[in-house]
């Protein structure tokens, strides 16, 4: 890693704030095929995405600064680990409330204040409403570049275009992995390897028209510029931003996502909605019967996966897969 360069791993994570600081946010997605690197040092029932970051920065040379978000189990033990072995870098965890509504708001904007100053006391340096302001609109510009970049694009190649994006590089399509016929599908899930899990999707025919995936079109959702005239009113105006974004499993308020979902799925003329996400992740297993019955009231039909990251069992999903688009696809 280069020497002002933070790594991230949660799309709750206030990059705008790391970049006021002086510093690069860099998301992290780990190594899928290193996971057992982290063993020594995570459970390997475990979030597999977790101990795949590790893997990662076990492999190379220091700094290893890094931010992170108290969003589940996993990505604490992640944050406990990563300072024992890394102790000369800076490390911090941030809270996150599970709700939306104003109480929200305000618990996460202090969140934001919290950070700022830990930020500012390891960089050595103030951070001004302007420095907060010019920082906002970078992360926006690179927001809607995105959005650009990835109109009539589906599948595997919007996911990479996303995965750019959050690691702060400049959203490219490669025209290999370009998917443009199929059978159109909303997919849902936490976080999933564009070269595994969806690669089999685009085997069986499926278009995935929406990725609602923390590494994919959600965390490009806000749609209001952040304005402010002082550093608490940015910071509260920021916390609201990040608050109004298509919700993941863990925040509480779940009618509002899954009425985001059967919008988005009417909105993109996705045929039926793929449920996919990584293994142990409690919150997504708990999700999934309440969005299941909801999608059957809707008429949406829905398929449930499982990824390992990794996915070299993939494969063998393919033929569940192809039932399901045939029977959407009448």
């Amino acid at each position: 890693m280069a020497d002002r360069d933070m790594a991230w791993f949660c799309a709750y994570t206030p990059v705008e704030l790391i970049r006021a600081a002086g510093f690069r946010p860099v998301r992290r997605f780990g190594d899928p095929h290193g996971l057992e690197a982290a063993d020594t040092y995570l459970h390997p029932a475990l979030c597999p995405y977790v101990r795949a970051c590790l893997a990662q920065a076990l492999d190379q040379a220091p700094p290893h600064h890094a931010m992170f978000v108290n969003c589940c189990d996993g990505m604490r033990r992640l944050h406990d680990a990563w300072k024992a072995l890394f102790p000369e870098s800076f490390a911090f965890l941030m809270d996150l409330p599970r709700r939306t509504d104003e109480r929200g708001r305000e618990a996460l904007g202090r969140e934001f204040a919290r950070l700022l100053g830990a930020l500012e006391e390891f960089a050595g340096r103030r951070v001004t409403p302007d420095d907060l302001l010019r920082a906002c609109r970078e992360e926006r510009e690179l927001q809607l570049a995105y959005r650009r970049t990835v109109e009539g694009l589906w599948g595997a190649a919007r996911v990479a275009a996303a995965q750019a994006a959050q690691e702060d590089r400049a959203p490219a399509v490669e025209a290999a992995d370009h998917v443009s016929t199929g059978v159109p599908v909303l997919l849902s899930g936490n976080l999933l390897n564009p070269r595994g899990l969806l690669s089999i999707l685009e085997r069986a025919g499926a278009r995935v028209v929406w990725a609602d995936l923390c590494n994919g079109d959600r965390p490009f959702t806000a749609e209001a510029p952040v304005t402010g005239a002082d550093r608490p009113r940015i910071l509260r105006e920021l916390a609201a931003r990040y608050l109004e974004r298509h919700p993941c499993a863990r925040m509480a308020d779940g009618e509002r996502r899954y009425r985001l979902l059967v919008e988005r799925a009417r909105e993109c003329g996705a045929l039926g909605v793929i449920y996919a996400s990584l293994k142990f992740c409690d919150s997504y297993l708990y999700d999934f019967p309440r969005l299941r019955e909801r999608l059957r009231r809707e008429e949406i039909p829905v398929l449930r996966l499982e990824s390992d990251y990794a996915d070299g069992h993939a494969g063998q999903l393919l033929t569940r897969v192809e039932a399901f688009l045939e029977m959407i696809a009448g």
